[in-house]
This record gives structure tokens, C-alpha cells and sequence, in this order.
């Protein structure tokens, strides 16, 4: 009976691990709370094996803990995206970064209750030389802003805003300018992209901001 308990051991140990590679595998990191709350409770149930408990209350401990784990995994996903999108903006001759902003939001277990703080992405801007812009290596840089706002828009199911913005023309209004406003729909998300002018930024760049809108509270 021990050694057949032992040879038990170890393929629940691999359910375990199965259930946790999941979650950090998964591509929609938006809907990974949800989806992470089922992998926790796979993974609760397959230790109520190791610890003979029940497996019902097991599952209900593990999707608290999923829940959480996939909303905070997503949050910092898009911050690491948020900074890797920049620094490959920057490579363009000439380019400027501001640091990536977060926010903090209060997230609540239904559950239990329990609130935990969780820093969002909000927002960074990137400088482009207006001489680089239409080089290959603008173009690329452009792209990839372009393509996180898209994900970002994509994988919260929200809107997104990307401000594309320049110094005003001479004899320009010394006021910021709408003029154009498109809107593109990313799955359930928009990316809605306003093009700007702006007497505080430089003359010599463009300047290419992405922002995410957060609660302030939410439940998982």
C-alpha cells in the first residue's frame, strides 16, 4: 500500500504542474483571472488527493487563488510589454522614452473579501525624431507601439488611447488641437488614435503616448 501510494504521489504533483504551466501560458492575459480561477481549481482539487481532503472545497480554495494569480499575472504582463515596446521605440536614432506609469488598484476577492493592492499599466510616451519617421527604423517603431495598443485594446476588452502629437505649425493657435480622430476596433476593444498639436512638444519630434483607463477597485 505505501509503494503504491508513493507511485500516486508523483502524478499528482504533475496535475499540480500541468494546472500551474497552464496559467502561465496563457495568451489572453485579460480574461486569464477568469480562466486562471479554473486552473486554481484544478489544481486545488488535485492537491485534495495528496492531503485526502475534499476535493469540492478544495476546487472553490483554488479559484480564489487562481483568480488573483491571473489578474495580477496580466497587470504585470502589459507592464513588461509597456516596457519592452519602449525600449525597442528607442532604438530609432534620435528617440526618448518616458518611464512606464502604473496605478494602483484595489483588488477585492469575492471570496473572501480579502483586498489586495495591484499596480496597472497607465501610460508612456516615445519621442520620435520627425526625421526618423519615415525611415524604416520610425516605421518599425511605430508598428510596435501601434501593435501593444492593439493587445492592450484586444486582451482588456477596453479602450485604449494613443495620441499621436506634434508641435503646432507657425502661426498655429497655441492651444492643443484635435485634428483627427480615428477609432479601431480590436476585438471587444478600441484603440482610438487622435492626432494632435501641441505647443509643448518639441518642434524637432512626434510624440506617441498610449494610456489605459483603470478602476480603481475591482473583483476577482
Amino acid at each position: 500500500m505505501k509503494k503504491l501510494a508513493a507511485m500516486r504521489l508523483p502524478t499528482a504533483l504533475v496535475a499540480v504542474a500541468l494546472a500551474v504551466n497552464g496559467c502561465a501560458n496563457m495568451d489572453d492575459k485579460t480574461t486569464s483571472a477568469g480562466i486562471g480561477a479554473a486552473v486554481g481549481c484544478a489544481a486545488g482539487a488535485a492537491l485534495a488527493k495528496l492531503t485526502k481532503n475534499d476535493a469540492g472545497t478544495a476546487c472553490i480554495a483554488g479559484a480564489v487563488v487562481g483568480g488573483l494569480i491571473g489578474y495580477q499575472r496580466a497587470r504585470s504582463s502589459e507592464i513588461q510589454e509597456a516596457q519592452a515596446t519602449a525600449d525597442e521605440a528607442v532604438k530609432v536614432s534620435g528617440a526618448k522614452a518616458t518611464p512606464v506609469q502604473t496605478q494602483p488598484v484595489q483588488v477585492t476577492d469575492k471570496q473572501t473579501g480579502k483586498t489586495e493592492t495591484v499596480r496597472a499599466f497607465k501610460t508612456f510616451s516615445v519621442d520620435i525624431p520627425l526625421s526618423q519617421v519615415d525611415k524604416p527604423e520610425g516605421k518599425a517603431a511605430m508598428q510596435k507601439l501601434n501593435d501593444y495598443a492593439r493587445k492592450l485594446a484586444r486582451e482588456r476588452e477596453e479602450e485604449v488611447e494613443m495620441n499621436i502629437v506634434t508641435a503646432p505649425g507657425k502661426g498655429a493657435r497655441a492651444t492643443q488641437v484635435d485634428s483627427q480622430v480615428l477609432t479601431e476596433e480590436v476585438g471587444n476593444g478600441v484603440v482610438r488614435r487622435r492626432v494632435l498639436s501641441d505647443p509643448r512638444v518639441p518642434a524637432n519630434v512626434q510624440r506617441v503616448t498610449i494610456e489605459a483607463r483603470n478602476p480603481n477597485r475591482v473583483s476577482v
